[in-house]
């Protein structure tokens, strides 16, 4: 399977979109928006503290990973890593993971957190070490997360 893992640009938003808006992992509560509101997508490119990447084969994006940068902290999240289903276990997640991993490497952050439910798995083949549980809070002051 030849695939490539990319920097996202524009024109991926969309399919990106897609994607992440149809998968119920993402969801954190009931008033919020399942997936990032495409302006929020369009507003990742380029820029210093968002690592974008896409995942393509044959001109298709079949996953993608958003990762927060903090600088000062030398933190980065990942927000999310997503492949679609069909193709999973061909390890196009860890070769995404790898990719991020060195890049933050390259820019010389020291610690990498996640969020993982169904993914706790995956973190821990690459040495991520699971916390303790905690419930995710969050609340909503724009209208661009509002259901």
């Amino acid at each position: 399977m030849k695939y490539i893992i990319r920097e996202g640009k524009n024109k991926d938003v969309e399919a990106v979109w897609n994607m992440g808006n149809n998968v119920s992992e993402f969801k954190t509560t009931e008033n919020v928006v399942i997936f990032w509101p495409k302006e929020i997508l369009k507003k990742c490119i380029d820029k210093e503290d968002i690592l974008f990447y896409v995942v393509e084969l044959e001109n298709r994006i079949i996953g993608f990973s958003i990762v927060n940068l903090n600088q000062s902290l030398g933190k980065a999240e990942i927000e999310n890593i997503y492949i679609l289903p069909k193709y999973r276990n061909n390890r196009i997640g860890r070769k995404l993971l790898d990719v991020i991993l060195q890049k933050l490497k390259d820019k010389n952050y020291n610690n990498v957190n996640c969020l993982a439910d169904e993914a706790i798995g995956f973190y821990e083949h690459y040495g991520f070490t699971k916390g303790k549980s905690f419930v995710w809070m969050d609340i909503t002051i724009s209208d661009s997360f509002k259901r």
